[in-house]
C-alpha cells in the first residue's frame, strides 16, 4: 500500500476543523494490522478492536446471505459517544470517535463522511 502519510494528517485536522469540539479522536489506519497510519488523538486500542469488529460484521453479513458491508457502519454508544467505522478500500480503516450531542449528524453523513472518502483515495500513490 501506498499512500501520502502527510496528506492522511491533514484530513484528519480538517476532520477536526468540521465536527469542531465534537470529534474527540480520528485514526486512519490499516485494516490488516489495525495499526494507525495517521490520527487526531489517536487510540491505538480503539484502531484493533474495530479492525476485529468490522472483520466479523463483513464476515457475518455475507455468510447469512445479507448485502455486503460497504463504506461505513455507525455506533451509538452510552455517555453520548459515537462511533463511525469508515472502510477506505480494502486495505484502510478510518474510527471516528464523537460525541454524539455535539456533531450534527447531517454534517457527518453529508459533508465530513464525502470529504473523508475523497481524501484519503487522494492520498493513495
Amino acid at each position: 500500500m501506498n499512500i501520502d502519510i502527510e496528506k492522511l494528517e491533514i484530513l484528519n485536522q480538517e476532520l477536526k476543523a468540521t465536527l469542531r469540539d465534537g470529534l474527540l479522536a480520528s485514526d486512519i489506519f490499516d485494516r490488516a494490522t489495525g495499526l494507525s497510519l495517521a490520527g487526531y488523538n489517536a487510540q491505538p486500542a480503539a484502531s484493533a478492536l474495530f479492525t476485529e469488529v468490522t472483520n466479523v460484521i463483513a464476515t457475518t453479513l455475507s455468510d447469512s446471505g445479507f448485502p455486503s458491508l460497504k463504506r461505513y457502519y455507525l455506533v451509538d454508544m452510552e455517555n453520548d459517544h459515537s462511533v463511525m467505522v469508515i472502510r477506505h478500500g480494502n486495505d484502510m480503516l478510518q474510527g471516528i470517535l464523537m460525541n454524539s450531542q455535539k456533531v450534527n449528524l447531517g454534517v457527518l453523513l453529508s459533508v465530513a463522511l464525502p470529504k473523508m472518502l475523497a481524501g484519503v483515495e487522494k492520498a493513495r500513490t
